[in-house]
């Protein structure tokens, strides 16, 4: 063996012993740091004892900061004997972390933005590309989450009558049972056997109709702010889609629609109070259409009219020397108690008295939204579309103020 071989060999046995030192030493430091983190936690605990931990800390700091000086040491002593050697020192540094890999979904940020800017045909950046193209690689374009939650929560807000129904969100065509009359109990003589009787339920069956609107705007839209443009898209399709959830709940027909509470009855003396064409509503009137309502109804019953009914029919019957007709109360108002709900589509002189809880409606998704440019106006084209069904579950829940037409 040559001289400068053996004065390799010799260096290559103490660079790994070095090494191995360097491998204890980092080692002991991960496991210092870790202790300090510790502390960190334990020193807040109730009946901590600060004195100790504080000692602790002093000597983990110390014996940190010995361990970095032998690191150091380590590494200046390998490249003395390296330049001494003509050999090659290989440091042990940690290696870089990949960068994390994202996994978009439509509750990112990144896939809003991107939804955003590809309906108004804006270019996105890599960032909002990778998004988009996971994110819709299995389901399509889907509504983002914060978007969709905007758009239910503002049909909420303008079609009111929606937060009084039981409301499901269940895919596909539905069944729901209610409660109907059950048979009365019966006295039982000893020994004697007894019948089972009805179990009293009503089975609903709920389907899913389009509801849908179509706005237009300018090209104007490609240079709105991105929380600009997703607020006047989400306003303007949700007051027009919640306009006509509200005119299915009072007047759906049933047919290629929901069936609203006007089809709850076949109106008649029994389940409605009819003011005469030419006459004006009176307190009996008014007395005679609550005593239609049974009684275990009184607790979520509503009246429902326009405002000019409420104002030109039952406020003139107000006589604080004879009744307390109507309430006032902090913007609400109320007709004898029971609170009063307006809606502009139920017709002049007219109103319900309604627990709209047994109305069941459904929304089996989520309302989607699509665009397209159209050339022949230089615009673009936002379609809105939500699924939507409903029917009165108990006719004997609905009662109505009719003014003759005759």
């Amino acid at each position: 063996m040559s001289k400068n071989q053996n004065k390799q060999a010799i260096f290559g046995g103490f660079r790994n012993q070095v090494g191995l030192q360097f491998f204890a030493g980092k080692n002991r430091m991960t496991e210092i740091e870790e202790r300090l983190a510790a502390i960190r936690t334990e020193m807040d605990a109730e009946g901590a004892d600060l004195d100790a931990l504080s000692t602790e800390t002093d000597s983990l700091l110390e014996e940190r900061k010995t361990l970095l000086g032998q690191a150091e040491q380590r590494r200046n002593l390998l490249n003395k004997i390296a330049n001494g050697a003509g050999g090659e020192v290989r440091t042990f540094l940690p290696q870089p972390t990949p960068p994390e890999q994202r996994e978009y979904d439509r509750s990112s940020e990144e896939y809003r933005s991107a939804w955003l800017k590809t309906l108004a045909n804006n270019e996105l950046t890599e960032t909002e590309q990778r998004a988009w193209s996971t994110a819709t690689a299995s389901a399509g374009p889907l509504v983002p989450t914060q978007t969709a939650n905007t758009i239910i929560e503002k049909v909420h807000q303008y079609a009111p009558l929606l937060d009084k129904v039981t409301l499901l969100r269940v895919p596909g065509n539905v069944t729901f049972a209610v409660e109907s009359e059950q048979a009365d109990a019966e006295h039982h003589t000893e020994n004697a056997a007894i019948t089972a009787t009805d179990t009293g339920l009503t089975k609903i069956n709920l389907s899913a109709y389009e509801i849908t609107k179509l706005v237009q705007i300018s090209k104007s839209v490609q240079q709105m702010a991105l929380d600009v443009f997703e607020n006047w898209l989400t306003d303007m399709l949700a007051k027009k889609i919640a306009k006509l959830i509200s005119d299915t709940i009072i007047k759906g027909t049933g047919t290629d629609q929901g069936t609203g509470i006007e089809k709850a009855n076949t109106w008649g003396a029994t389940n409605s109070v009819t003011v005469g064409k030419t006459a004006a509503l009176t307190n009996k009137d008014v007395l005679d259409l609550i005593a239609l309502l049974p009684g275990g109804y009184d607790a979520g019953a509503q009246f429902l009219m326009s405002k000019k009914t409420l104002f030109t029919d039952f406020m003139p019957l107000q006589d604080k020397s004879k009744n307390d007709l109507v309430r006032i109360e902090g913007g609400s108002y109320y007709i004898y108690g029971y609170p009063v709900l307006i809606d502009e589509r139920i017709g002049d002189h007219e109103a319900y008295l309604a627990d709209l809880s047994t109305v069941i409606g459904n929304m089996p998704e989520d309302v989607t939204i699509t665009s397209t440019f159209d050339v022949k106006t230089n615009a673009f084209l936002f379609l809105g579309c939500a699924m939507f069904d409903c029917k009165p579950s108990q006719a004997d829940a609905v009662r109505k103020l009719v003014k003759a037409s005759a």
